[in-house]
């Protein structure tokens, strides 16, 4: 970089002024995108606000100002690899929903997956992964299928005992308590190869103050699906479990 009558000059010769990196500066939860066309805030408003926050590694999404990943103590890359640790992810076949910035979906190729099938409903999302550098391989690793929609819709329409592995990473319950249902869980049963593994992340969303134990719903209903072998990781705060042989 050269500065040069009161700006700097990157590379392609791209003048941005001083008095704008000042303020780019003082903003330190916010990730800015430079490109030929100049500085822009790595964000995107349609009725709701999308933002990348800077961590200490991968950012995380943030909308309407909730994050979308752990952050306190860990960063997401890290707490994508944590789940699949606790999965114990090796090699196979993997469906992936809830793709947001894509981390648990790449991090399972990078453990050897042979194919990952990644469902995301909102659009917003993967326009915010694709300004993300840390989601690239998300749409150049050809062993990755994206699809675009409902995961409620769209796991029944997949082929019947076909995945090794499924990562249910869904929004809060309040938000998307169709995903949390017995008949989705069936759903998910179903696409799972015998002895296949499922993680599903919950949260602990207010089992402090309302005393209300998600946790316990979620294995209660697994259970009626199906699912045997339940067991909460709490450093993850989520369930694994299996299909039986």
């Amino acid at each position: 970089m050269e500065l040069r009558d009161g700006a700097a000059i990157l590379p392609g010769e791209l003048e941005i002024p001083i008095e704008i990196l000042r303020r780019i500066a003082e903003r330190e939860e916010t990730i800015f995108i430079v490109d030929e066309t100049g500085v822009y805030m790595a964000a995107y408003s349609n009725g709701h606000f999308y933002k990348l926050v800077p961590t200490e590694r991968a950012p995380t999404l943030e909308i309407d100002g909730i994050r979308m990943h752990r952050t306190k103590g860990v960063t997401p890359d890290r707490d994508a690899a944590m789940k699949l640790e606790a999965l114990s992810l090796k090699g196979g076949w993997v469906l992936d929903i809830c793709t947001g910035l894509g981390y648990t979906a790449l991090e399972a190729l990078r453990r050897g997956a042979e194919l990952v099938v990644s469902i995301e409903v909102n659009p917003i999302v993967l326009r915010m992964a694709l300004i993300n550098p840390w989601s690239r391989g998300l749409f150049q690793d050809r062993r990755l299928s994206l699809i675009l929609g409902d995961a409620y819709d769209i796991v029944p329409m997949l082929p019947e005992a076909r995945f090794d592995y499924v990562i249910h990473d869904p929004p809060r319950f309040a938000l998307a308590g169709h995903l949390y249902s017995r008949e989705f869980y069936h759903s998910l049963f179903r696409v799972l190869r015998p002895g296949g593994r499922l993680f599903h992340y919950t949260g602990e969303p207010g089992s402090r103050h309302r005393r209300i134990d998600l946790r316990r719903g979620v294995m209660k209903r697994l259970s009626e699906a199906g699912f045997t072998d339940l067991r909460y990781h709490r450093e993850v705060m989520g369930v694994t479990c299996r299909r039986p042989k």
